[in-house]
């Protein structure tokens, strides 16, 4: 059998070659003679592991790498446009946080998400160093503030750039993580083909998903920075020397409401004619 374990249920199959047109490296191919789609073995090394080939199978005839159609999300429950929409517009940053644990279930619905993030090359190597406790959260504002302070003592250049917080990290102000009870950080292997963009385009659906569940969220630019600066806060995020670091997110429940969205100015568009 292949590597790419293809199984077709032949009395399934329609036979209309929609998994060999959609396969974007072409490994799959029509069989003159059965009329089921094969593995083109000189190709096979090429696959990108996306599965279009068993997400456009209408009969659910296809499976590859063992997994099982049956099992997969039926693509029938799209949003409204306009509901997603809203949801768009209605996005906000939140600052301000309850004291306390997102319930289990929720933060089960986020983290399981993130499995579905898209990534260039379909390079699923993305890695997200979670922290869902807060007690787990308030050590390491503590840790993250003391390296802080150390750093702008070294007259680092890379922490320069953290002096403008020195006072109200040692006045107590959380000018860093904002109260929040919880930080995501998402971050690629260095070698990765989209290592800076993938981060960035997993947190952008994990934010628009978890403010769709009521939970807040804030692009943590400062938490990047001295992510990006202090190895030893990497290290205790458990991120590796052979990664780059991408984004962090804080997140978590609050009682903040924001009644309406806001009104922007026009995007800056180039339409190209």
């Amino acid at each position: 059998m292949s590597s790419l374990k293809l199984r077709i249920d032949e009395a399934k199959c329609l036979r209309c070659g929609a998994c060999a047109e959609d396969c974007p490296a072409k490994c799959l191919a029509m069989d003159p003679a059965s009329g089921v789609p094969v593995v083109v073995e000189s190709a096979a090394e090429r696959c990108l592991h996306c599965q279009h080939c068993l997400a456009v199978c209408p009969a659910g005839a296809l499976s590859i790498f063992g997994r099982d159609p049956d099992a997969a999300e039926v693509n029938e429950k799209l949003p409204v446009p306009g509901e997603l929409l809203n949801l768009i517009r209605c996005r906000r940053s939140f600052r301000r946080y309850r004291q306390e644990n997102l319930p289990a279930e929720t933060m089960e619905k986020l983290l399981d998400m993130l499995a579905w993030v898209p990534t260039g090359v379909n390079d699923h190597r993305l890695r997200f160093s979670v922290i869902d406790d807060l007690a787990a959260m308030e050590r390491f504002r503590r840790s993250a503030g003391e390296k802080v302070l150390a750093a702008i003592a070294t007259n680092d250049p890379a922490c320069q750039r953290f002096v403008r917080y020195r006072e109200r990290i040692l006045a107590g102000d959380d000018v860093i993580f904002r109260g929040a009870p919880h930080l995501i950080v998402a971050s690629s292997p260095a070698d990765a083909p989209c290592a800076a963009t993938d981060p960035v385009i997993a947190l952008s659906y994990f934010e628009l998903y978890a403010q769709s569940l009521g939970v807040g969220t804030v692009w943590a630019g400062i938490v990047t920075w001295i992510l990006q600066a202090i190895p030893a806060l990497r290290a205790e995020l458990g991120i590796g020397e052979d990664e780059t670091v991408g984004y962090a997110m804080l997140f978590g429940p609050t009682d903040l409401k924001y009644p309406r969205g806001t009104l922007p100015e026009a995007a800056t568009l180039r339409r190209i004619r």
